[in-house]
């Protein structure tokens, strides 16, 4: 399977099989990293744990990786955002304040949460090839943001294929997680600044909390320092995603493209920018237009806090974002240079082929050698 195979496969559970529970596993394994010792104290000491940054820290991180699940390997929109996250990231990693493991998990969990999220909750499990194809997008991703593979069991030999590399990927998350994850001050305040701020309401704070413990197991949910769900919660939830997956297997028809999700918007607007049509009670790079304020969604995100698109001025950025500079205040124009470089870098690369034949062939020379050193 070729990477731009892969990314069609992506791009049509996100958009036509399953938008729900691949946008709530993004969100999910965004959340999971605050879990990790060293990532949480990374976001606190760069000023992201509080309620004023929480927020555009978190959806500038969604846009890029939509951006990186989007748009073809060889555009420029995926280039320009993982030139993006190279550069933001580069600092810290060469000062030691992001470990290779943690990229890599953090990489192994978005792999993850697709697989457990969809398995769990949506009307059918995914299929072995659309399995692979998260293997096949996922190492090629992995390979763009320089995250070296070497703590994965095959580094050495190479993988079969790309559902042999996700399984590797996936174990080694879990396993990472319970070496490393522990309740941290730190975590308390990264959750604090994520969920708790959402709301000013004592009673809606611990409904979230509940909700986002019912997606996480054990190791995750303590190291975030969060509550178990309560039994009326988990039963309440269980009873929601067995109806949902009822109606959805024997009443719903299959989506058609004109009802296709969107994750990005396709094309630029009139300020040479990209508006970010999505939920939340920050509306960041949302267009200030009589839909987005007065849609049946927004009103009820409105009624529980929500603010309304364009009602602070330019606050909240209603023009757009240019993924050439988005990212923390004091990063924003900065970096440029170095994401030219990495885009000339990444336009010199070979034409799609799978990842993983040439390793087959390393495997066998491997294998070959070792049976006539016997």
């Amino acid at each position: 399977m070729t990477s731009v195979e892969a990314l069609n496969i992506m791009v049509q559970l996100q958009t036509l099989e399953f938008p729900y529970a691949m946008n709530k596993a993004r969100s999910v394994a965004l959340l999971k990293a605050g879990g990790i010792p060293t990532m949480s104290k990374l976001f606190a000491v760069t000023g992201n744990n509080n309620r004023k940054n929480a927020g555009k820290r978190a959806t500038d991180t969604e846009i890029l990786l939509r951006e990186a699940q989007t748009q073809p390997r060889s555009s420029d929109r995926y280039m320009t955002a993982v030139a993006r996250m190279n550069y933001l990231h580069s600092r810290y990693r060469q000062a030691g304040k992001i470990l290779d493991e943690d990229l890599l998990h953090t990489l192994g969990d978005g792999a993850a949460e697709i697989v457990n999220v969809v398995d769990r909750e949506e009307w059918r499990k995914l299929t072995d090839v659309e399995k692979c194809a998260i293997g096949v997008y996922h190492h090629g991703f992995g390979e763009d943001l320089e995250i070296p593979f070497t703590p994965l069991e095959s580094s050495q030999c190479g993988w079969r294929d790309g559902l042999h590399f996700l399984t590797e990927l996936v174990s080694w998350t879990l396993e990472y997680e319970k070496r490393v994850a522990h309740p941290t001050a730190t975590a308390d305040q990264y959750v604090k600044a994520y969920v708790d701020s959402a709301t000013s309401s004592p009673r809606a704070i611990r409904f979230l909390r509940g909700y986002v413990a019912l997606s996480l197991d054990d190791t995750m949910r303590e190291s975030l320092c969060l509550e178990p769900p309560g039994p009326f919660l988990s039963g309440f939830s269980h009873v929601i995603h067995d109806v949902r997956k009822l109606l959805l297997r024997h009443f719903a028809l299959p989506r058609s493209q004109l009802l296709a999700v969107e994750i990005v918007a396709a094309h630029s607007n009139e300020h040479g920018l990209y508006n970010f049509n999505h939920f939340g009670f920050q509306p960041w790079y949302k267009a200030a237009t009589f839909w987005s304020k007065w849609r049946p969604s927004s009103l009820l995100l409105q009624a529980f806090g929500a603010r309304t698109p364009g009602s602070q001025g330019e606050r909240f950025k209603p023009k757009g974002y240019d993924l050439g500079t988005i990212g923390p205040a004091p990063q924003e124009g900065k970096g440029l240079d170095e994401m030219r470089t990495t885009v000339e870098y990444m336009k010199s690369r070979g034409p799609a082929e799978c990842p993983f034949a040439g390793m087959k062939q390393r495997k066998s020379a491997v294998i070959h050698k070792h049976s006539n050193g016997s």
